[in-house]
C-alpha cells in the first residue's frame, strides 16, 4: 500500500513536472515565433518594401503600428518632394498626379500640398479645380508661408466676390 502510494506521488510530480515543462517550452516557441515575425518585418522595413504595413498586419504585430505611421509619413514627405521638383522643372501634371495621392493622407505639409497642387492645377489649365484647392488652402492654412503667393494668384483667378476677400486678407496683411 505505501508503495502504491509512493508511486503515485512520483507520478503525480512527474506529470505536473512534464505539464510545466510542456507549457514553458510552448511558450518559448511562440516568443521565438514572434521574434522571427518581428525580425522579417524590421527587415522589410529598413529595404523600403511596399509590402512592410501589409506584412504587420497580416501579422498582427501592434507593437510597429508607430512605425506603420513613421513609413506613411516619409512615403508623403518623398512624394511631396518629387512634386515640388516636377514643379521645378515644369512637369505640372506629374507634380499634380503625386500631390493628388496624398492630399487627403493626415501630415504635417498639408500647406505644401494644397499650394503646389492649386498652382500645378492651374499650369495645367484646370482653372476650377485650382481655385477651389487655393481657396481651401486660404481658408485652412492662414500661417503659411505660401499664403502671399496663393493669394495673389487666387484674386487673379476669381470673380469680383472672391477679389474682394482676397484684397481685404492681402490689406490685413500690409500687401
Amino acid at each position: 500500500m505505501k508503495s502504491e502510494k509512493f508511486c503515485l506521488i512520483l507520478l503525480t510530480i512527474f506529470a505536473c513536472l512534464f505539464l510545466f515543462t510542456y507549457s514553458y517550452n510552448a511558450k518559448l516557441s511562440n516568443n521565438i515565433e514572434k521574434m522571427r515575425k518581428l525580425t522579417k518585418a524590421y527587415e522589410l522595413y529598413v529595404s523600403g518594401s511596399n509590402e512592410f504595413s501589409r506584412y504587420v498586419q497580416d501579422n498582427n504585430l501592434k507593437e510597429l503600428d508607430w512605425l506603420i505611421s513613421k513609413k506613411l509619413l516619409s512615403d508623403v514627405r518623398s512624394k511631396l518632394d518629387q512634386a515640388k521638383e516636377n514643379y521645378r522643372k515644369g512637369n505640372y501634371a506629374d507634380a499634380s498626379v503625386l500631390l493628388r495621392e496624398v492630399k487627403d493622407v493626415e501630415n504635417p505639409w498639408m500647406d505644401e500640398i494644397y499650394f503646389y497642387l492649386g498652382m500645378s492645377l492651374y499650369k495645367i489649365g484646370e482653372l476650377e479645380s485650382s481655385k477651389l484647392f487655393l481657396s481651401a488652402f486660404i481658408e485652412n492654412f492662414q500661417y503659411s508661408i505660401y499664403r502671399k503667393e496663393a493669394l495673389l494668384l487666387l484674386r487673379d483667378l476669381s470673380g469680383e466676390d472672391v477679389k474682394r476677400r482676397v484684397d481685404d486678407i492681402l490689406s490685413k496683411m500690409g500687401i
